[in-house]
């Protein structure tokens, strides 16, 4: 019943927003600037440079004629500041055995509360709906401050819950803002990676002042993030009545980039680093107040990364991304490991080809390696590899049908066991409005 109804209510925003207005039916921040979505999209979802300096200054880029109710010091935009996405998987095969042949007609609906509040703040939320739990979450709640203090200087700071992209324009932290594939295999391994956290959890809560400096180009931020939930950790080890986000200490955060426009894209290059702890507790009941805590298991990761987006003409955009990382997470043998510290590197390579704006091909290399792991672990894994790539077609602003391949082989350590191949073919549907 909730699956039909839901059903219905998509097929109703079909209708009513990308039928009748189709150019117009873009997201609500590109209705808030009344600039094309390309203004902050070179191809939808990767942010331009533009697009970065528009989340850094906390989405407070008005055109002169927007349209708004000036109350109470607040902005209220006369239009609702309102977005959808709708990602629909109208097949995915993937080897017998595997654990992946199925067929999903939508994989998520999304809803967006994105907008200017005033002068110098912004809000962003998001609500998913997945079929997997036939649950919805707040993945992500944002509030964010920007004061420029000269020409090409801006200082801000946001406050967020969920996930830890919501303060990153660039990606540092595991975020999807900048994807142009689907499915976990799609994610940097070396992001979402680890025994006790991971970046990738709506449990978390942080606070992060950055800006942008020297005309624009230089980025820097330091922050302080905690949380996750425990039932990020592998299984085993803590399940989802454990209110770890609750207890954590704060953990520190720190990036740099600069990011450097050229006549016809753009070209950065920085790094990010992150130091600090997650508390993993063990059930002692059948309540959420009934744990214990076990282990403050101590995190640590450092990434350099770089882009290059490059227009030729108005035909040809071309991007690559590429990512390099390590972690490591010590103090881990209170939860059953035979040793105390465990160890991984890793790279991340995607480019991207399209031509008009409508038709591309991607391309990606995922990449990981772990060290120190016993056979005895609960994840003996050695190493993974993973190798995608996606044929896309937009035929209009903000939409997307594309095919994806993905190829991912996982190694695992001597005596745990057989290796695994995992071949997962998908079609995909995914449009916001």
């Amino acid at each position: 019943m909730k699956k039909g109804i839901l059903l219905g209510v998509l097929v109703f925003l079909f209708a009513v927003f990308l039928v009748p207005f189709e150019s117009q039916a873009v997201p609500s921040y590109a209705r808030q600037v009344k600039k094309p979505c390309t203004a902050c999209h070179t191809i939808w979802p990767n942010l331009t440079q533009y697009g970065r300096q528009f989340k850094v200054k906390a989405y407070t880029d008005v055109s002169p004629d927007w349209e708004m109710i000036t109350k109470d010091n607040l902005n209220l935009a006369t239009i609702a500041p309102f977005s959808a996405r709708v990602i629909a998987f109208p097949n995915v095969n993937g080897d017998p055995g595997s654990g992946n042949s199925s067929s999903s007609a939508i994989d998520a609906l999304q809803l967006f509360v994105a907008s200017r509040v005033y002068d110098y703040a912004g809000v962003f939320a998001s609500a998913e709906w997945s079929p997997d739990t036939d649950t919805i979450g707040v993945p992500t709640v944002k509030v964010a401050f920007q004061y420029p203090i000269s020409e090409g200087n801006t200082i801000g700071f946001v406050a967020f819950k969920g996930l830890s992209a919501a303060a990153d324009p660039f990606n540092s932290l595991g975020g999807r803002d900048r994807a142009l594939a689907w499915g976990d295999e799609s994610l940097p391994s070396i992001l979402t990676a680890g025994w006790a956290f991971d970046f990738w959890s709506e449990g978390n809560i942080g606070f992060v002042a950055h800006g942008y400096f020297v005309g624009n180009r230089l980025y820097a931020a330091i922050g302080t993030m905690r949380g996750g939930l425990s039932s990020d950790a592998p299984a085993g080890l803590s399940n989802s009545m454990s209110p770890t986000s609750d207890t954590d200490p704060y953990d520190y955060y720190a990036r740099v980039a600069w990011d450097q426009k050229l006549s016809n894209g753009a070209i950065t290059f920085g790094a990010a680093m992150y130091d600090g702890k997650q508390r993993v507790i063990a059930v002692g009941g059948a309540t959420p107040a009934a744990y214990t805590p076990i282990a403050d298991a101590k995190v640590r990761r450092g990434y350099i990364d770089a882009s290059l987006e490059q227009n030729f003409g108005e035909d040809h955009l071309f991007e690559v991304q590429a990512l390099l990382g390590s972690g490591k997470e010590t103090n881990l043998s209170p939860l059953g490991f035979t040793g105390d510290e465990r160890k991984f590197a890793g790279s991340y390579l995607e480019a991207s080809y399209f031509y008009q704006r409508k038709f591309g091909v991607v391309a990606s290399l995922n990449n990981i390696t772990f060290k120190d792991v016993d056979a005895t672990d609960l994840a003996p894994v050695d190493k993974v590899n993973g190798r995608l790539i996606a044929l896309n077609y937009l035929p209009w602003l903000n939409t997307k049908i594309a095919l994806q391949y993905a190829n991912v082989k996982t190694t695992l350590v001597s005596g745990a066991g057989p290796n695994e191949t995992d071949k997962i073919t998908r079609i995909v549907m995914d449009v916001a409005f």
